[in-house]
């Protein structure tokens, strides 16, 4: 099976457990974090659709091995709230989808255009001027 066959095979199935979730309204603090990664992975790898397979191949990787312990620290982390003003579960069940969808941004872009880091850096702290220039603009 080629690679991108098993992208769209993937993408279904990514694309269904969303649409399931959010028909369901299954939204405990792991169904959180499984409608966003679902989310996550799906759009990328919409985008995986269109690169090598090099790059899918070391994505999938590290994907799996994330979304594993990511779902362990979810499932383990307390339900008390601590130094956030919300309990841990939640926080982590938002913010490890957020991370994924981050790290899989560089992970492309840096496979892809042989970038090295400092580059990728530099990249990401004119981006995020420009970005809070707007919001500050606009607000």
């Amino acid at each position: 099976m080629s690679y991108r066959k098993k992208i769209l095979l993937i993408l279904l199935v990514a694309l269904l457990i969303t649409i399931s979730l959010h028909l369901n309204r299954f939204f405990t603090s792991l169904g959180n974090s499984l409608y966003y990664f679902s989310l996550v992975v799906s759009f990328v790898l919409f985008v995986m659709a269109f690169l090598k397979e090099e790059v899918f191949n070391t994505w999938k990787k590290f994907t799996i091995i994330y979304v594993f312990v990511s779902m362990l620290i979810i499932i383990f982390s307390s339900d008390r709230t601590g130094f956030i003003p919300f309990n841990y579960r939640d926080f982590f069940s938002y913010y490890l989808p957020i991370s994924l969808f981050a790290t899989s941004i560089f992970m492309t872009t840096k496979y892809t255009y042989k970038w090295s880091l400092p580059i990728i850096i530099l990249f990401g702290h004119f981006v995020g001027m420009i970005i809070w220039y707007i919001i500050a603009v606009v607000i």
